[in-house]
């Protein structure tokens, strides 16, 4: 079974939007080839990036923070 990625989740949601790359890239003033690379799993983008491109297809970020084991 294929390993579910951030870049393969942002690729399916984008694609069930109907929303190419490049729309994807003018809509949240992100870079085509950062767009590419976050879907292909490469490149290290930044947490502002990361949260532009959310904003447009309608997801969030979310962290959670581990207990510590002392």
């Amino acid at each position: 079974m294929d390993k579910l990625t951030f870049g393969k989740v942002i690729k399916q949601r984008r694609d069930m939007l109907r929303i190419s790359q490049e729309e994807l890239s003018d809509i949240s003033k992100v870079g085509i080839k950062t767009i590419y690379a976050i879907e292909q799993g490469k490149g290290n983008p930044s947490l502002d990036t990361l949260i532009k491109v959310l904003d447009v297809l309608g997801m969030e970020l979310e962290v959670n923070i581990k207990k510590s084991l002392s």
